[in-house]
């Protein structure tokens, strides 16, 4: 049964048996071939390409002046930081590449274009979104109804998706922005107290000292990269501000449509449920192509280390095993679903 508790209006309650992501795991790991499980080196041919068209499009800004080109190049450049991003996701969960210098480089390579940290995607992304997902540790949950503050009040005015009763026609571009804010926030975590960080990161665990000075030295590298561009480009500002400044808030909004849709239309619950915390969403074959199954999102969850490929297959289980739990609905249909929920959230209780 669910039942809620906080100050927004209440969901209907249901009666169903309440599953554990040891249920899933038990019930659809023997259905699933070995390989499923295996690294798959051969996916660093996806860096490659991405990384290939990232350079090949600073060579055509850097010989170009037009400002329609510029703004062509920018939009190819800002696709193939969004790529980056996602193989670094992959990469990251250790489905490509076992633990080692190789990968921890690529790593740093390929969230350093996105002007993320390594470590402060690590410790948000791995250590403390995916073992908590939707519950009140999850360092990426909103806020409940009874945690609001002014502060977290514009945030999320600014940040997340809504319906404005005043303006119903206004639609707020800032919500797909947010991955630049949502970086900028954790890295400024990383070095503020926890209560201090708190005030605007609904839940965070404490950085160790090692963490910190690595954060500190992938912050080099970052820079070191900006500084590289900005020369590459003859030091030309305008260039600059087509290929460095604009292009991380156009990725943003490609991975945002996934990451929001992926999350903010299920509940924040007291226990944690990858199925009932995440939604898959149904887009184009093409994208599922070139994004590497990344609309497959619940399946991430409940088994992140597994090879993309497989990720349709655990879908076809999911909708057989427990149809009741699964959520995959169109992406428009969970943009929706965003929209008719409240900026703050309440909080549901699972019980058996």
């Amino acid at each position: 049964m669910i039942s809620t508790l906080g100050t927004s209006s209440p969901e209907t309650d249901t009666s169903a048996k309440v599953h554990t992501d040891g249920d899933y795991i038990r019930t659809l790991r023997p259905l699933l071939p070995k390989e499923v499980f295996q690294q798959k080196p051969s996916h660093v041919l996806y860096f490659l390409i991405w990384l290939s068209l990232a350079l090949i499009c600073i060579l055509l800004a850097h010989l170009t002046s037009n400002l329609i080109f510029l703004l062509l190049i920018s939009l190819l450049y800002s696709h193939s930081l969004t790529g980056l991003a996602l193989f670094a996701h992959s990469l990251s969960h250790g489905s490509v590449l076992p633990s080692g210098l190789l990968k921890s480089c690529l790593e740093v390579v390929t969230w350093g274009f996105n002007l993320i940290p390594r470590t402060v995607w690590v410790h948000v992304h791995n250590h403390t979104h995916h073992p908590h997902v939707g519950t009140l540790k999850d360092s990426d949950r909103p806020w409940l109804t009874s945690e609001q503050t002014w502060l977290r009040k514009v945030y999320s005015v600014l940040f997340y998706p809504q319906k404005f009763k005043r303006f119903p026609w206004f639609i707020n571009p800032l919500p797909l922005t947010h991955l630049v804010i949502y970086t900028l926030r954790n890295i400024i975590g990383v070095f503020w107290s926890q209560k201090s960080t708190l005030h605007f990161i609904p839940y965070q665990k404490p950085y160790t000292r090692r963490e910190k000075a690595a954060v500190v030295g992938e912050i080099g590298f970052i820079v070191a990269l900006q500084v590289l561009l900005f020369i590459n480009l003859q030091s030309d500002f305008v260039k600059y501000c087509f290929m460095g400044v604009f292009p991380p808030f156009i990725s943003s909004a490609t991975l945002l449509i996934y990451v929001k849709t992926h999350h903010f239309p299920n509940p924040i619950a007291v226990s944690n449920n990858s199925i009932l915390a995440t939604t898959s969403v149904i887009v184009h074959p093409f994208f599922n192509f070139i994004h590497s199954n990344f609309s497959y999102h619940s399946e991430h969850h409940l088994f992140p280390s597994m090879n993309p490929d497989y990720y349709p297959l655990v879908s076809q289980l999911l909708r057989k095993h427990f149809p009741t739990d699964y959520n995959q609905v169109s992406i428009g249909e969970a943009w929706k679903r965003i929209l008719s929920r409240s900026t703050f959230e309440t909080l549901f209780i699972l019980q058996k």
